[in-house]
This record gives C-alpha cells, sequence and structure tokens, in this order.
C-alpha cells in the first residue's frame, strides 16, 4: 500500500506554535519590547544582553543587583572599556566581544565601549540596587493582610545574613494602624532602634474632647446643747456643779450664738447656757474644659493656680510648698481605623477649702476638694460617655452627755448636746470626643461685653451696661422685656 509522509517542521515546532512565535515577535516590536532577551535588560529578570549590529553607538538602561552579574555580548570586537564609577560596577572582558559586568556597590554609573578606532559600540547606564530581602517582602505582604485599607511600602537590607534597618512608607487610614505596623515592623527587624517609619495618615487627625465636671452638693447641720454650771452652801461646805457637753465633733463647726439665764438664791445660784446652730449650704460646680491634640500626642490644659503650703520650719524660718488647684485636663487621643477614638484621659477639678483643713497661730492652711478621674476609653466622635459618677448620701451624728443624768427622759435634755450633719453629693464626669478641622474664629467671650460706664457705675451701681428693648420693642414675635445684659 503506498503512504504519504508530510514532513515535520524543524525543530520538532508545529504550525500553531511557529505561527504563535511570529505572533509574538509582532507585538514586542509594535509595543517597544525586546523579543528573545534583547533590548533593555533588567538585572532582577535576565542576566544575558545582546546587542545587535543595527544598535551600534545606542544607549541601554541596565538595573543590576549587588553581587549580580550581566553578559553582554557586542557586535564588534571591543579595543577600549571605560567604567566611570569601579566601585559601582566592575566590567570583565572574557573574549574580545564578550563582557561580563558585575554588580559592585550601590549607585549609579555607565560603562562606555569602545572598538579600535575609538568609535562607541554601545553605552550601558547601569544601576545597581541592593535587593529586597525575603523578609521586607514577607513583611510588605503580613501588613496589607493585618492592616486593612493601608498601602504600606517596605525597604529592607540585609547586612551580614540579618535583616537590621527597616523603612516604612505609604499611607494608612489612622495614627493607630500607623503604630501597629511599626509594632509588627519591629518583631522583624529585632529592635525598635532598626525601624523607620514616614508613613503618612490620611483623614482628619486632630481630636477636640469635651469634658464636662457637674456636681451638686447639699448639706445641713443641725447643732443644740445645754451648759449648766452651780453652786449651792451647806454651812462651812459648799459644793458645785458644771456640765458643758462639746459640740462640733461630727460637722467640725463650733458656734458661739445662743444665749444663757440663771437665777440666784441665798446659799444656792445656778446658771444655764443654751448654744444652738442650724445651717444649711449648697454648691454648685460646672467645669466644662475643651481641650484639641493631634491622634496619639498627649495634650494639658489648666485654668486655675497654686497656693502656699507650709512644709517646714526651722530657726523661726518657714519653708513653703505650692499645691495646685482650679480645673486640669490631660489626655492622649487615638483614633481607630474604623472610626472610633481612643482616650486616656485624666481630669481633675479642685478648689481651697477650710474644711479639713488646720491653724497654727495666725495662719490658716486650707485643704483641697478634688474631683479626678482617669481611665481609657473607646466611643465613636460626637457621642458622650460618663466615665465617673458619685451619689453618696451620709449622715453622721455625735451626742456627748453626762453620764447617768443624761440618759433621764426628757429632763436628760439638759445635761446632752447633740451635733447632727447631713450631707448630699451628686456629681457626674461626661467626655465628648469630636474630629475637628480648622475653620473661621468663634465668637469670644468678651465679644458682648461693655463696662459700665463711670456715671452708670456711681449712680446706679452697675458693672456692665445694660441694653434695653427700645421704645418700639424686639424685631419678631416676642413680646416683654427680653434682651437685657446684667450684671
Amino acid at each position: 500500500m503506498p503512504m504519504t509522509t508530510h514532513p515535520r517542521p524543524a525543530n520538532g515546532l508545529t504550525r500553531p506554535t511557529l505561527r504563535f512565535a511570529v505572533l509574538a515577535a509582532l507585538l514586542g516590536a509594535l509595543f517597544g519590547l525586546a523579543p528573545f532577551g534583547l533590548g533593555t535588560a533588567r538585572g532582577a529578570e535576565t542576566s544575558h544582553l545582546t546587542i545587535g549590529k543595527n544598535a551600534y553607538g545606542a544607549t541601554y538602561p541596565v538595573e543590576l543587583g549587588i553581587n549580580k552579574s550581566l553578559i553582554v555580548d557586542l557586535p564588534t570586537n571591543v579595543g577600549e572599556v571605560i567604567v566611570s564609577q569601579p566601585q559601582v560596577a566592575a566590567a570583565v572582558m572574557r573574549s574580545r566581544d564578550r563582557a561580563i559586568i558585575q554588580g559592585v556597590g550601590a549607585g549609579d554609573t555607565n560603562i562606555f565601549f569602545l572598538d579600535a578606532s575609538g568609535r562607541t559600540i554601545s553605552v550601558l547606564d547601569i544601576e545597581v540596587f541592593q535587593p529586597r530581602s525575603e523578609v521586607g517582602s514577607s513583611l510588605e505582604a503580613s501588613l496589607a493582610r493585618i492592616i486593612p485599607g493601608s498601602r504600606i511600602k517596605v525597604e529592607s537590607v540585609t547586612l551580614g545574613g540579618q535583616t537590621n534597618r527597616i523603612v516604612l512608607s505609604g499611607t494608612v487610614r489612622s495614627q493607630d494602624d500607623a503604630q501597629r505596623a511599626v509594632a509588627i515592623a519591629t518583631q522583624f527587624a529585632g529592635s525598635p532602634e532598626n525601624v523607620a517609619s514616614v508613613i503618612d495618615v490620611a483623614g482628619a487627625q486632630q481630636v477636640m474632647l469635651q469634658v464636662t465636671v457637674a456636681e451638686v452638693n447639699r448639706e445641713a447641720i443641725k447643732q443644740l446643747g445645754i451648759s449648766l454650771s452651780g453652786t449651792t452652801t451647806l454651812g462651812s461646805m459648799t459644793l458645785g456643779v458644771n456640765n458643758s457637753p462639746t459640740l462640733g465633733g461630727a460637722s467640725n463647726v463650733i458656734t458661739g450664738s445662743g444665749g444663757s439665764a440663771g437665777f440666784a438664791v441665798p446659799g444656792f445660784s445656778l446658771t444655764a447656757t443654751l448654744r444652738a446652730l442650724e445651717r444649711r449650704s449648697a454648691l454648685r460646680t460646672l467645669a466644662e474644659p475643651n481641650l484639641t491634640a493631634i491622634s496619639g500626642q498627649e495634650a494639658e490644659f489648666l485654668a486655675g493656680g497654686e497656693f502656699p503650703v507650709p512644709t517646714e520650719v526651722s530657726d523661726g524660718q518657714v519653708s513653703y510648698s505650692f499645691k495646685e488647684f482650679g480645673v486640669r485636663l490631660k489626655f492622649t487621643p487615638t483614633v481607630k481605623s474604623n472610626g472610633t477614638i481612643g482616650l486616656v484621659v485624666d481630669t481633675k477639678v479642685s478648689e481651697p477649702t477650710t474644711e479639713g483643713g488646720f491653724a497654727i497661730g495666725d495662719v490658716t492652711i486650707p485643704a483641697t476638694k478634688d474631683r479626678q478621674a482617669r481611665t481609657s476609653v473607646e466611643l465613636a466622635a460626637g457621642q458622650t460617655l460618663a466615665i465617673a459618677g458619685l451619689l453618696q448620701d451620709s449622715v453622721r451624728q455625735q451626742i456627748n452627755k453626762l453620764p447617768g443624768l443624761g440618759d433621764i427622759p426628757i429632763l436628760g435634755a439638759l445635761f446632752r448636746s447633740r451635733d447632727f450633719i447631713r450631707s448630699q453629693t451628686e456629681l457626674v464626669i461626661l467626655v465628648t470626643p469630636q474630629l475637628v478641622a480648622p475653620g473661621y474664629p468663634p465668637e469670644l467671650p468678651t465679644d458682648g461685653m461693655v463696662i459700665a460706664s463711670d456715671a452708670e457705675a456711681i449712680f446706679l451701681g452697675h458693672m456692665e451696661k445694660m441694653y434695653g428693648v427700645g421704645p418700639h420693642g424686639m424685631r419678631g414675635g416676642y413680646d416683654g422685656s427680653v434682651g437685657f445684659v446684667l450684671d
């Protein structure tokens, strides 16, 4: 039987394969690519560069890693090789038309190949770079996975087989993400000193904290005591009685108000002194400090002062130290990537008070009444959270009496004294963070204040000017005397 044979293409390639190769070459020529490894060479991707005769005198950019080599085939014999920076790259001629380029140190240089006539065969513009370590690539991938929305680039330098320098760049959505990125990079670098961060934070990063400290305190004190003193004479013997129960043990208040009465007959006298006090007091405290800070930075605010407190007396010389009072606010905000704000808050409201103070001679040393809160919270911008609160209702009572006689019903009141105090306190501390940006100047507290004239101050006793509504009233739908500013 006759058989028909078909010749196979050379090199074992089928017609579709040849057509694909031709198409690839055409596309490469169309888009400026170098087919089959010719043209622009990247040291990280190829190790062989062939220069054709039609490229005589052309310049080729080459990127080469440190301690990497590149083989260059030239179209003609080389007569002279010129290396501009030998500390960056070196050229070794293996034959008259083949050179080996070696990366020596990081930097830029160029190499000239000249023929025997001095004409330029080719010029290589070489950039020698430090190759990225595997640690840097792994760290960049980890940061992209762990911190959503971040675009962090990692540059690492490997010396002696260990990564000891890492540079972080790019952008993140919050300062908290930047801190997390540095903390993760520290685990790869070994210590914080080996990590440099130039990460930019996108979005609003200024936080204004509004703190409200509101307190209402009510106190009632009642005191009642009777002091008796008398004498009687029986012949040549004189007997006396004196009962003066003390007051102020519970309330720390000593009253001098009262009255006394007495009578005397031959051989007998009796004097009674009544001391009584009723006091009611109320305290309202409202402090609203506001403070603005950059995310991650601490800010502190103080509105108050200091008063001296004696600490030591030596050779008649009194040493003083100063104690702070007023409204103090210290906080550190951190904007999270999810939009919430983490706060480390330390706020304090203090004022001098005679309660708990003491006197040394003619000098009275006051005490301070403090309302302080220190905590860490997290909440969204514009939300309000009560970080501290107090509801206290305390009753203290003290009775001093003469043993025996003070226990007699009704009449025993003549031989005892009663000191009663009741104190009620309500306190709340609120915090509200806000993301802020620069804007127009707000209305100042001093804008609406006008000092009264001499005539108003002397004859009317005004400290500020008083504004009326005019003879025709105010514009709008308001009725009555409105719009006054009173001192």
